[in-house]
């Protein structure tokens, strides 16, 4: 499973992130840095948290790999 987590900064100078599972396998691939500042700005537009986010700081995508095993 691939997340991306989206990193702000606060009005306070606090750093604030957002994490989202499911993420496109798009985001890494050519035109995704832009996807990914598309989702940045449309969350800093709306301010939908109840902090101010000042600034866009970066992002990740961390692709999570689960081997799970039975109980014996």
């Amino acid at each position: 499973m691939k997340t991306v987590k989206l990193k702000f900064m606060t009005d306070a100078g606090k750093s604030f992130s957002v994490s989202m599972n499911y993420a496109s396998a798009a985001l890494l691939e050519e035109g995704g840095k832009a996807l990914i500042d598309a989702a940045a700005d449309a969350i800093m537009a709306n301010q939908p948290f109840n902090v101010t986010l000042a600034s866009k700081k970066g992002a990740e995508v961390i692709d999570t790999n689960v081997t799970v095993f039975e109980a014996a």
